[in-house]
């Protein structure tokens, strides 16, 4: 992860981008819509000796944010979207991203969800690399086709 830029979609806690962070990303930007998760982020990354310039901490909707993120191409990208979030909107997603160029052919898509949801029309535009399991989740690798 060592001076890529990275993108933490629905942020949650902010884990995944702290991790990232803590392993040499030069850039992330943390989007989250709840204002406890923003509040959350902010506590978690308070510990860490991180330059402030390294990181954003942004309170909006995911879509939202990405209708309007056009400067950055980014490396990876974490999506862990809330269990109860529909198809559709995750299909939005992932078309914003491809549609908007915000990633490219050589960067990463990392997505978290329920192992027993159907994401075969949310990834449409992209291609698997690779799989895990945890419990009732699973985690899918893809690049842009």
């Amino acid at each position: 992860m060592e001076g890529k830029k990275t993108l933490d979609l629905f942020a949650g806690s902010g884990s995944l981008g702290i991790e990232a962070l803590s392993r040499g990303s030069s850039l992330v930007y943390f989007v989250d819509n709840s204002i406890q998760s923003i509040d959350l982020i902010r506590y978690n990354i308070s510990s860490l000796p991180v330059e402030k310039d390294c990181f954003r901490i942004i309170k909006k909707d995911v879509l939202k944010f990405l209708r309007f993120c056009k400067d950055i191409k980014w490396d990876i990208i974490f999506l862990d979207p809330p269990y109860r979030i529909g198809e559709i909107e995750m299909e939005d997603v992932f078309d914003m991203i491809v549609d908007r160029k915000i990633a490219g052919s050589g960067s990463l898509l990392i997505y978290e969800y329920f192992s027993k949801r159907d994401i075969t029309n949310e990834v449409k535009n992209l291609s698997l690399i690779k799989e895990s399991f945890f419990g009732d989740k699973k985690v899918s690798y893809f690049n842009i086709l």
